[in-house]
């Protein structure tokens, strides 16, 4: 037993000395600066000691610098410049949302009846709190704190009308306007097209709305995309011939209309004509923008939609929806309707019971700043702008005209000012400057290459294998001359 582990020991031993001469040959003969000094036995110790420190403080400096350059990346990677367009450059104009408003008591027919099918109030023939609940229902704006705490007087009373208490995405489906219900006519530079073919419908955080040229409902290969690219012939102005009261948005292709967001928008009321005047700069991106981590250029594409995301397109004001069903589902594991566009199995839209836990909570209504200041295990809003989100102000609003006893409404969104200029996101780092920059440090400082971590795993890998067999070859051809 003895003689067995000394033999051990006695191997052991002999592999830390054949990996020892490895690195010393390795060092010998590298291509790395100051490497071969250290092997060299023929140089006085201090010498060697002397290139030992040199290699430390350049291995040192190497990765103090490294560090920097990455630290420096994500901040410096990318720049945003203001430049001018040519005179000649065509105007894309931007995405319009149309969304119904409710116009003091008005409501259609059909809703009224609808109310009277289910009862009656406790001393009137017709329930006004049920009616406005159901305006809530279809106009998720109006909601008030208290709102659903009035409908339960109505509960223990067999005759009277209850406030609904599921479906609600189907009852906005059911007695919200049909674009053909809202759309008379609609113009873009003079020129007549048809407004249903190219307003789609969508629920969105404020309500039921049309989106024309949408990134969220429509998409520009789409029979229902209409190309809006207009030149310096043209009147970059739409008009939009209503027959009610709506709210009218201008927005970027991949945003929805949401209430707690500043949003370029004009609330036209029956009767009314009003002109909207708005200036719109555009961002585009340099071709490796996509290159970029998305922690150094500090925005996502539109096609970059979160796994948890319910719309087709990443904007800003998407990602606060997203946010806010989230939050919703972790509070009361439900949402209110109108923060998912389409239903899901994932996540369940809100009872009347889900109303009054969200009611309790204070969510019913999108809160931006309660969003970034919650301190929760599960859900992170970091909720970053589009990639090419442009800059959209309002300019001027102008009531034109007013008609008593009409319905009828009219609004013009109109750019005064040919676009002159626009913003860019111009990449400062890409992928090649990373390596050229970090390559650059190690040559500097080691004098590496690409060859020299070729050489470093051709000779610890391939030249000590075959080290190692004409080593056992030779020991075989000394045992047979010793025979």
């Amino acid at each position: 037993m003895k003689q067995e582990k000394s033999r051990v020991k006695t191997n052991w031993k002999a592999v830390g000395w054949r990996f020892v001469g490895v690195v010393t040959e390795y060092c010998q003969s590298c291509s790395l600066a100051g490497f071969s000094y250290i092997a060299n036995h023929n140089l006085h110790f201090t010498e060697r000691l002397f290139w030992v420190l040199c290699i430390i403080v350049s291995t040192v400096g190497v990765y103090h610098l490294i560090s920097q350059y990455q630290r420096d990346f994500t901040s410096r990677a990318v720049s945003i410049v203001h430049e001018s367009l040519s005179p000649f450059a065509k105007v894309k104009f931007p995405t319009i949302s149309v969304c119904e408003l409710r116009f003091k008591t008005d409501f259609p027919r059909n809703v009224e009846e609808y109310v009277e099918s289910l009862g009656t109030d406790l001393n009137d023939p017709y329930n006004w709190e049920v009616e406005s609940y159901l305006s809530f229902v279809l106009f998720p704006y109006q909601y008030t704190t208290g709102m659903f705490v009035r409908c339960q007087p109505y509960e223990q009373c067999e005759k009277c009308a209850k406030c609904p208490k599921t479906d609600y995405r189907n009852l906005s489906l059911r007695f919200g306007f049909n674009c053909s219900d809202l759309f008379i006519r609609c113009t873009l530079a003079d020129k007549e097209f048809d407004c249903c073919t190219y307003f789609l419908p969508m629920i969105t955080p404020f309500g039921r709305c049309f989106l024309f040229n949408s990134l969220q409902n429509n998409h520009p290969e789409s029979k229902n995309w209409l190309p809006a690219i207009l030149d310096r012939s043209s009147h970059l102005e739409m008009d939009l011939h209503l027959t009610r009261a709506a709210l009218v948005s201008v927005l970027n292709e991949e945003d929805v209309p949401n209430i707690p967001l500043p949003t370029v928008d004009v609330i036209v009321l029956e009767g009314q004509h009003k002109t909207l005047q708005f200036h719109r700069e555009t961002m585009v991106n340099d071709p490796g923008m996509r290159d970029i981590p998305i922690a150094a250029r500090d925005c996502y594409f539109p096609d970059e939609v979160m796994p948890w995301s319910m719309y087709k397109a990443y904007s800003f004001s998407a990602c606060i929806s997203d946010c806010t069903r989230l939050y919703q589902m972790e509070l009361c594991n439900c949402s209110v309707y109108n923060m998912s566009p389409y239903p899901d199995p994932r996540y369940p839209d809100c009872d009347f019971n889900g109303y009054l836990c969200l009611e309790s909570s204070s969510m019913v209504k999108q809160d931006v700043k309660r969003l970034f200041r919650i301190n929760s295990p599960t859900l992170h809003c970091h909720c970053l702008p589009s990639c090419t989100e442009g800059d959209l102000k309002s300019i001027f609003e102008d009531q034109i005209s007013t008609k008593r006893n009409v319905r009828d409404t009219n609004v013009t969104l109109l750019m005064p000012v040919w676009p002159t200029d626009q913003y860019r996101r111009q990449v400062l780092r890409s992928k090649l400057d990373v390596v050229v920059s970090i390559g650059g440090i190690l040559g500097l400082f080691l004098g590496a290459s690409i060859l020299s971590a070729i050489e470093f795993v051709y000779h610890f890998t391939l030249r000590a294998a075959n080290t190692s067999l004409m080593a056992r070859r030779e020991l075989k051809q000394a045992a047979i001359k010793f025979k």
